[in-house]
């Protein structure tokens, strides 16, 4: 029991660490380390269909996540969406956290949020490209809100349900609207969303 507790601790922890950050808008993994190696290959991809096998009609549970995921771990964190911080499952391939998925209605999923290195957009998105590597235009975004304030959330090209979530290492404001361009240019790619249809 103990033992139990400690990893359900470490795991609490490391959330709380992880939604700290997410706040602060720090940079990921760049797109390249920095000898110039390209990002691990890609292993899920975000699309409108959704994430992996996870799609509109998967239950919201460890049984049917892991289904939908086979070979991945799925365990309970607690994370931040735009909105607040709240419990939830993660999906871990050998070890490292790949996707979080909310709860939604309906005994069904919510938002996938892809976190992982090996996670693709919809037209090849990467976690630590940045905005301008997008080529997404400003009018694709809109500012983001409490947790998220300050970040672009915006829009994926050719998709209804896919957004990327964009942020400024540093950024100070004002928080009220989209950065100037030449910052949002900079800005980072954190996360790739993807909403049920429903």
């Amino acid at each position: 029991m103990p033992c139990a507790l400690s990893r359900i601790a470490s795991k609490v922890i490391l959330g709380g660490i992880l939604v700290f950050l997410s706040g602060c808008g720090s940079s990921m993994t760049p797109l390249s380390d920095p000898a110039g190696a390209p990002p691990p290959a890609a292993v899920l991809q975000v699309t409108d269909q959704g994430v992996g096998g996870l799609g509109d009609e998967t239950g919201y549970g460890p049984k049917a996540i892991g289904a939908a995921l086979p070979g991945y771990n799925i365990e309970t964190i607690q994370t931040a969406g735009e909105n607040g911080t709240q419990w939830t499952y993660a999906a871990f391939l050998d070890g490292l956290q790949m996707v979080q998925v909310f709860k939604g209605t309906s005994g069904k999923i919510g938002v996938v949020h892809g976190v992982g290195d090996a996670i693709a957009g919809p037209n090849g998105e990467r976690l630590g490209m940045t905005f301008s590597q997008s080529g997404l235009p400003r009018s694709a975004c809109r500012v983001g809100k409490n947790l998220w304030r300050g970040m672009a959330i915006c829009s994926a090209k050719n998709t209804r349900s896919v957004s990327l979530v964009f942020a400024i290492s540093g950024y100070a404001g004002p928080f009220d609207r989209l950065p100037a361009d030449r910052e949002l240019g900079g800005a980072t790619l954190q996360r790739i969303l993807w909403s049920p249809a429903r």
